[in-house]
């Protein structure tokens, strides 16, 4: 069996990081302005988000399918878009524990469902440079969350309401990223942190995501994936 072929649309911190990984793999890697040199199996965009039309039309052109790791895009006809005719990933986290940490986001809304006593609430640290606030991955934990603890409707960034869940955001320094899900109770406290060490567990799983893609077609998100690598790991099987 050949090789997959992986090409890389940004050569920012995440894109940069992704060639590192993949290496040999890498068949062109391209910025703003520059084409692609020739075919690939599959293709991983990892650049801005007003990048990101122009990258889904050519990958329809050319019927590649494409992981798209770029933050801040939004498409709202993306599935009518595709309409079957190639592969796309959605992700706004790589990381394979952050998804592992969605399913447990999502047991901590179901423990704080049963006592209208245990406040959820999310913290996200992110560098001074991140433009989004809160992150992707916030919003994704805060959505995991929710569907656990159905009397939070919304997040928020301000004094929240009874049905809002709290979402404190942090853009100092360097930090990679940091994300705290917590249960505050009277009597006790529960967080579940990830902090990343560099970006090489995003571009690891980027890697994951773009083979595990190869030979599909149709919309999909981090979520089915972990959903056939992570779940077996649930002893009561399925989803959390």
């Amino acid at each position: 069996m050949s090789a997959l072929r992986i090409g890389i649309f940004g050569r920012g911190r995440l894109g940069s990081a992704i060639a590192a990984e993949a290496g040999d793999a890498i068949c062109w890697h391209v910025d703003q302005g520059e084409s692609p040199s020739g075919p690939a199996d599959v293709v991983i965009d990892a650049s801005v988000a007003e990048a990101v039309p122009e990258h889904l039309t050519w990958a329809l052109e050319t019927g590649t399918n494409l992981v798209i790791g770029a933050t801040g895009w939004s498409m709202p006809d993306l599935a009518d878009r595709i309409a079957g005719r190639i592969g796309v990933l959605t992700a706004s986290n790589f990381s394979l524990t952050v998804a592992l940490m969605a399913r447990l986001a999502t047991v901590m809304g179901r423990f704080a469902a049963l006592d209208p006593a245990r406040d959820p609430y999310l913290v996200e640290h992110h560098h001074r440079l991140k433009a989004d606030a809160p992150s992707g991955t916030a919003k994704t934990l805060a959505a995991a969350v929710m569907a656990g603890c159905p009397r939070k409707t919304e997040w928020t960034l301000t004094a929240p309401a009874p049905n809002q869940l709290s979402i404190g955001v942090i853009r100092a320094g360097v930090e990679f990223g940091t994300h705290t899900v917590g249960l505050d109770a009277p009597a006790e406290v529960l967080e579940l942190t990830h902090m990343a060490r560099s970006r090489a567990p995003f571009a690891q799983g980027a890697l994951v995501a773009a083979r595990w893609l190869h030979g599909r077609k149709g919309l999909f998100t981090m979520d089915e994936l972990a959903s056939d690598l992570l779940d077996p790991l649930f002893m009561f099987g399925g989803k959390p």
